[in-house]
């Protein structure tokens, strides 16, 4: 594993693994009224609970892009949002997501995707409006 310069956040793994197990609860309980509803079908249950995940996997981008009604944008519409993300990627030498935008004022960001060449990174016009040149750029003022 490459060594990295970024110290881990224990809170933020504890709200990850805490969402993930929560997640985890609700696809059992999705399982167990399949059963319950289809009484004697295993098959149909397994098929169904089996698609779920599969779609869930395989389109996260896409579904919680929808979810908060982020479109992508071009280097062109949102150059700041591009050059931040420009800088990010070369700093994790990784390759650049997708970028996108919410119309939403509130603050927030974030990034998904089942793998590097199928990732999102969008982020809020709240956040957009409100970040500081500095800020924006991840860099610490004097």
């Amino acid at each position: 594993m490459r060594e990295t310069r970024f110290t881990p956040d224990r809170g933020l793994t504890t709200r990850m693994v805490t969402t993930m197990f929560f997640i985890g609860l609700l696809y059992v309980v999705f399982v167990g009224a399949l059963i319950v509803l289809l009484r004697g079908a295993w098959p149909v249950v397994l098929l169904l609970a089996g698609g779920v995940f599969v779609a869930q996997f395989w389109f996260s981008d896409r579904i919680a892009a929808y979810g908060m009604g982020a479109r992508e944008v071009t280097p062109r519409e949102a150059p700041e949002l591009h050059g931040a993300v420009d800088r990010l990627c070369a700093l994790a030498d990784m390759p650049k997501p997708r970028v996108a935008i919410a119309d939403t004022d509130v603050p927030n960001a974030f990034a998904t995707g089942r793998n590097r060449n199928n990732a999102l990174v969008c982020a809020t016009t709240g956040l957009l409006r409100r970040l500081e040149p500095e800020e924006f750029g991840g860099r610490a003022g004097p």
